[in-house]
C-alpha cells in the first residue's frame, strides 16, 4: 500500500512539474521569452557536431522555417507537406546583379518581373495542396507525442524560396498552442495533449511579390495578438486566447512601402504601461491593449527583423539588402503622437539613439548586458552600446564567407549565431570579437534556435537538433 502512495505521490509531482515549468525550462514562442532571445537559465553547451554532443535527432515531414518551441517536456514545431517537390532554396541574398543583367539586355519591366519571380518563387500554380501539420515532440526523447493537420488547402499565394508555407513560430502559453500558419490560411488552437479548442481563417491578400507570409502569433494576458500586413488590407488583431474570437481590429496604414511586412508583433511592458509595438509602412507603430495607435516614428526599410526590449527600453530595426537605411533605434516610453526624428537629428526626447546602418534584413538584433548585437545577411555583425548607440566594433562574423537569416539567441555569456548553411557560431559576450566555437550540421537552416532546460534545439531543412 505504502509503495502503491509513493509511486502516485510521484506521478502527480512528475504530472505537475510538467504542467507548471520553470521558466528556464520554457521557450513560449518565437525569440523566446519577450522575444528578446536570451534564455533565462544556466549556459548551454558551446560545442557540437551532427553526431557529437547530441541528445537526439528527429527528421522533420515537409518543410518549415518554424522555429521551434519548448514546454517543460514538449517541443512543438509545424510544418508544410505536400506530395509535390518544393522549390529548394540557396544560401545567400538574391541580389540584384540578375536584374541589372536582364535590363542590360533591353528587356520589358514585365519580361524582369516574369524571369526573376521563375527564379527566385514557387508560384501557386507550382504547388500542390499542402497539408499544414503541428508536431509535438518529446523534449526527452525525441519521440512524436502527436501530430495534427490543421489545415490542408492549395496557397491562395506563392512564396520565395527561402520563405516556406509554414515559416510563422507557434506559441504556447501553457494552457494552449497556438500554430499560425499565416494570414492567407489560418491559425489553429490546440491544448496541450493536441485536442483542437478553435480554429480561425480571414480572407486571403495578395503579398508583396508573392514573397509569403512570415509573421508570428504573440500571446500575452489571454489574447492572441497578430499582424496582417498585405498589399491590399492591413491591420492588426486581437484575439480571446480561449476562443478565438476576434476582440478588436485595427485598420494600418495603406500607404508606405511595402504593404506588406514580416515582423512579429512585440508586447512591450515598461513602467509607463503595456504597448504592442509593430513595424510596417515605413512605420514603427505602437497600440495600446485597445487597439488604439499611442505613437508612430517613420524613417524604417523592408519589415523583417521584429522589436525588444532590454533596461526598459524598446529597440527596433529594419533592414535592407545593402548597406544604406538600415536603421536601428532606441525608443524611451511614455511617447505619443509622432516622433519621427527631425532631418539630420540622431535623437529626441524620446528616441534615445538612432544608429543609420545597423540593423540585420532577417535577423531581428539582441541586447545583451548592455551591448546589442545585429547581424546582417551578408554576415557583418555590429555590436553596440545599447545605452548610447555607440558602435563597439564591427566585423565579418566567422572571418567573412557565411550567411544569415536565423537570429542570434543566448544563454550565458555566450551568443549564438546560426549561419544559413547550418553552422552555429559561438561567441562571448564582450566588447571585443572572441569565437569561442564553430559547430557545424551540414545542412541548411534559416530557423531561430530555441534554448531550454541546458539544452539548445536547432532546425534544419529536414532535421530537428537537440543539442545536450
Amino acid at each position: 500500500m505504502r509503495s502503491t502512495v509513493v509511486v502516485l505521490l510521484s506521478t502527480l509531482v512528475a504530472s505537475t512539474a510538467a504542467a507548471n515549468p520553470k521558466p528556464e525550462e520554457t521557450w513560449p514562442g518565437f525569440r523566446g521569452h519577450s522575444m528578446s532571445g536570451i534564455a533565462p537559465g544556466p549556459a548551454v553547451a558551446e560545442k557540437w557536431s551532427a553526431a557529437e554532443n547530441v541528445r537526439w535527432k528527429i527528421d522533420l515531414p515537409g518543410q518549415g522555417w518554424s522555429s521551434p518551441i519548448v514546454w517543460g517536456d514538449t517541443v512543438f514545431v509545424t510544418s508544410g507537406i505536400s506530395g509535390r517537390p518544393f522549390k529548394e532554396p540557396t544560401p545567400g541574398l538574391y541580389g540584384n546583379e540578375y536584374i541589372a543583367e536582364l535590363e542590360r539586355q533591353g528587356l520589358p519591366d514585365a519580361e524582369i518581373l516574369k524571369r526573376v519571380r521563375a527564379r527566385d518563387n514557387e508560384s501557386p500554380e507550382e504547388s500542390d495542396e499542402i497539408r499544414y501539420m503541428v508536431y509535438a515532440i518529446d523534449a526527452r526523447t525525441g519521440k512524436v507525442k502527436w501530430e495534427r493537420e490543421a489545415y490542408k488547402t492549395k496557397p491562395f499565394g506563392g512564396r520565395h524560396r527561402k520563405n516556406t508555407y509554414a515559416s510563422e513560430t507557434p506559441f504556447t502559453d501553457g494552457e494552449r498552442v497556438y500554430a499560425s500558419f499565416g494570414q492567407n490560411v489560418g491559425l489553429a488552437s490546440y491544448a496541450m495533449d493536441g485536442t483542437l479548442l478553435w480554429k480561425k481563417q480571414w480572407t486571403p491578400q495578395p503579398i508583396y511579390l508573392d514573397f509569403g507570409t512570415g509573421s508570428s502569433p504573440t500571446v500575452h494576458d489571454g489574447r492572441v495578438y497578430l499582424l496582417h500586413d498585405s498589399e491590399q488590407e492591413s491591420y492588426l488583431t486581437a484575439l480571446d486566447a480561449k476562443t478565438g474570437a476576434e476582440v478588436w481590429r485595427t485598420r494600418r496604414p495603406s500607404t508606405g512601402f511595402p504593404k506588406s511586412s514580416w515582423t512579429t508583433p512585440f508586447v512591450w511592458v515598461n513602467e509607463k504601461r503595456t504597448e504592442i509595438v509593430t513595424i510596417g509602412h515605413g512605420l514603427i507603430l505602437s497600440y495600446d491593449l485597445d487597439g488604439q495607435e499611442l505613437w508612430r516614428a517613420g524613417g524604417m526599410s523592408m519589415p523583417t527583423a521584429s522589436p525588444l526590449s532590454w533596461g526598459g527600453w524598446l529597440y527596433v530595426g529594419s533592414g535592407s539588402q545593402g548597406d544604406a537605411n538600415r536603421p536601428f533605434l532606441a525608443i524611451k516610453p511614455g511617447a505619443a503622437g509622432d516622433i519621427t526624428l527631425a532631418p539630420g537629428a540622431a535623437s529626441n526626447e524620446f528616441i534615445a539613439f538612432r544608429h543609420p546602418r545597423a540593423s540585420g534584413y532577417t535577423p531581428s538584433a539582441i541586447v545583451h548586458d548592455g551591448r546589442a548585437y545585429l547581424v546582417h545577411d551578408t554576415g557583418i555583425l555590429a555590436v553596440l552600446n545599447a545605452r548610447t548607440g555607440q558602435e563597439l566594433f564591427k566585423v565579418r562574423i566567422g572571418g567573412g564567407g557565411h550567411t544569415f537569416s536565423a537570429s542570434p539567441v543566448a544563454a550565458g555569456n555566450r551568443i549564438y549565431f546560426l549561419t544559413e548553411a547550418g553552422a552555429t557560431i559561438v561567441l562571448e559576450a564582450g566588447d571585443q570579437y572572441k569565437e569561442i566555437a564553430r559547430n557545424d550540421l551540414d545542412e541548411m537552416s534559416l530557423a531561430s534556435p530555441a534554448i531550454a532546460s541546458g539544452a539548445i534545439y536547432i532546425r534544419t531543412a529536414t532535421k530537428l537538433y537537440r543539442i545536450g
